[in-house]
């Protein structure tokens, strides 16, 4: 796929989001595609790739469940028991199928970073560990330790994804929701197969 055609895509792409999304959402995924951007340019990740995912990957959050779950049903993977009992965690899937069904994105690893971007897969690429990080630490979020962002910045791209990680089935665990095993399986992955309690 040639850069301009990815730049062309991304527009539409974000005209789509513009149209659908809540402002708060909405603000919230110009965010995340602008710091993927950013690590993209760090780590050596195609910056346009980087930024069309992170404009896509919540731009099927406000959808209602069923039509989620129809979608998702559309990329041929389980649907997991915490995506059964809350199916609005199917939007990163949801949205994978619909850049490649409407806007044709055919990057495999672009459609990868926005599907895994809520749970994280244990192959994931270096793209999306770009996204899931960029998700979840983006500069709108509240609620996090300004010394643990400092420290999360100065890592490696795994490290980052790790530390993100390790926060996040922290938060869950704290307060008793349920954490996905793919989610716990990308931990165990970064930590060289170790299995996290």
């Amino acid at each position: 796929m040639l850069p301009e055609t990815l730049k062309e895509i991304t527009e539409r792409v974000n005209l789509y989001a513009l149209g659908v999304l809540a402002p708060p959402r909405y603000e919230h995924s110009l965010r995340v595609a602008i710091l993927s951007r950013e690590m993209a340019e760090r780590y050596s990740v195609d910056p346009v790739a980087a930024y069309l995912a992170g404009i896509a990957h919540d731009m099927c959050k406000s959808s209602r469940e069923r039509w989620l779950l129809a979608m998702a049903l559309k990329d041929g993977l389980p649907i997991q028991e915490v995506e059964e009992q809350k199916p609005s965690l199917l939007h990163g899937r949801a949205a994978a199928v619909l850049l490649q069904s409407d806007f044709a994105v055919e990057d495999d690893s672009i459609l990868d970073a926005v599907r895994h971007h809520t749970f994280g897969a244990a192959d994931m690429d270096s793209l999306g560990k770009i996204v899931f990080v960029a998700d979840k630490i983006e500069p709108g979020r509240t609620g996090l330790d300004p010394d643990w962002l400092r420290r999360v910045h100065e890592q490696s791209l795994d490290g980052m994804t790790r530390m993100v990680l390790e926060h996040n089935i922290g938060y869950l665990d704290s307060r008793g929701k349920s954490v996905s095993p793919v989610t716990r399986a990308m931990l165990a992955s970064l930590q060289g197969g170790k299995r996290l309690r």
